[in-house]
């Protein structure tokens, strides 16, 4: 019987564009300088092909460099004087795990789950520092039983870090439900642990990657009816 709901954050729950967008602004408003869109129209596909690739034009960075070179990239673009990356960082990543909106439906989603007493867990990529107090500080975090980022194992699509969290909750795949937006970390991710997947895929993508959910929906509140059914029907 599905008792354990296992959520992806970024774009899954939380809006993580709004969430860069204000981790955004916190830095340039400790920079003095105001804010632009433009800025993160710049960043946003600059940060996660560096975070993807490790190359920017056509020269390797070393993933320990990745966090100041995005900044220094971005200031040369935009013209600003200004070369404490690491400080810019450093900032960046305070505005980021002080700010916690969430995508529509998201806190109705979570509460229904709580109060239908399923376990409720969080399984995503990224660094514990950033992601535990995102979700910690969002209205959903006092509904989180367990969170797993993948620091403390291995990245999604990896059954690791799935495989670690079934040990922590004493739990096995045949009780649990993974609810993410990826179809190449989450859903890839779940099939490789034995875990049922659900796909939000709210702008109706085209699926060309093979990888085939037990579930798709494009509204997060589908998913109140969808496990509800879901468990009678096991």
């Amino acid at each position: 019987m599905i008792n354990t709901i296992f959520f992806d954050l970024d774009d899954t729950l939380s809006d993580h564009k709004e969430c860069e967008k204000q981790a955004l602004i916190h830095v340039f408003d400790k920079i003095g300088i105001p804010f632009k869109d433009e800025y993160q129209d710049i960043f946003r596909p600059l940060d996660r092909e560096l975070w993807r690739t490790g190359i920017h034009n056509d020269k390797q960075i070393p993933s320990l460099e990745i966090p100041t070179y995005r900044f220094k990239v971005l200031f040369e673009e935009i013209g600003l004087t200004y070369n404490d990356y690491e400080e810019a960082n450093q900032q960046f990543m305070n505005g980021f795990v002080s700010t916690a909106p969430l995508l529509d439906g998201a806190e109705e989603l979570v509460k229904h789950l709580h109060e239908k007493a399923y376990l409720l867990c969080v399984v995503t990529n990224g660094l514990v520092k950033l992601q535990t107090p995102r979700i910690r500080n969002s209205a959903v975090g006092k509904y989180i039983s367990h969170i797993i980022v993948s620091e403390e194992a291995e990245a999604k699509p990896s059954p690791v870090i799935f495989e670690t969290l079934l040990e922590r909750i004493k739990t096995t795949p045949d009780k649990v439900v993974m609810i993410g937006d990826r179809l190449d970390l989450d859903i890839l991710g779940a099939k490789n642990s034995g875990i049922k997947s659900i796909w939000y895929n709210p702008k109706g993508v085209e699926n060309d990657l093979g990888i085939i959910p037990d579930y798709e929906v494009k509204d997060l509140l589908q998913i109140k009816i969808l496990v509800d059914d879901l468990v009678k029907s096991v």
